[in-house]
């Protein structure tokens, strides 16, 4: 068996050429931290961080409105504190779904950690999980998001209604929803600062 795999060997190397060796070393190296639990969630979060686009505006047509029962939706912070969604409506509100064990949301927060360092103030930020808040905050303490407003919820109104997450929504003071993405996005782009800009200014 051991002649087989090293005569094996020798013939890969000979016909191999050195990039495509390096090229398969990186492959089957990230294969195997793909099954490696302790490191699949960060792996797989960088790469889905890699391949990810900045978002589109809806067109007009596709905006909409959220109803008086949204208005009225209760979210409750890591405090215990409860507020009504229309609250946060004296702003623009960037709405984010999420969860802590998502690897898809984990690749796509310190994109949204960046533009909440440079829209706080100006934008109200929702990161919303549906988590107990000691998890939340543990997570956030880990990974340095303790800063972020985080908020739970008990259900989810039909306006941000979605079978995926991560899910996202821009929402403008008026109460329309200018955009929705569902799955990572690259947040930190200059067209969403275009977009909050300009949302900010109305």
């Amino acid at each position: 068996m051991f002649p087989r795999i090293k005569q094996y060997f020798r013939n890969y190397f000979k016909k191999r050429k050195p990039f495509s060796i390096i090229t398969d070393i990186v492959f089957w190296g990230f294969i195997i931290l793909l099954i490696i639990p302790s490191t699949r969630v960060p792996i797989s979060s960088f790469f889905i961080r890699l391949t990810s686009f900045a978002p589109s505006q809806l067109s007009a047509d596709k905006q909409y409105t959220v109803s008086d029962n949204t208005l009225k939706w209760p979210l409750t912070d890591m405090t215990g504190k409860t507020v009504d969604f229309s609250s946060k409506l004296d702003k623009p509100v960037f709405v984010n779904f999420w969860a802590t064990w998502c690897p898809p949301c984990r690749a796509e927060l310190p994109g949204i950690q960046k533009l909440y360092e440079q829209y706080k103030g100006k934008v109200n930020f929702l990161l919303l999980s549906d988590e107990p808040p000691a998890k939340v905050m543990a997570f956030a303490g880990k990974y340095h998001y303790a800063d972020m407003p985080f908020y739970r919820y008990r259900y989810v109104p039909q306006d941000f209604s979605s079978k995926s997450i991560p899910t996202t929504f821009i929402i403008s003071k008026k109460g329309k929803v200018v955009l929705s993405k569902k799955g990572a996005a690259r947040w930190n782009s200059g067209k969403v600062k275009k977009l909050l800009d300009h949302m900010i200014r109305q």
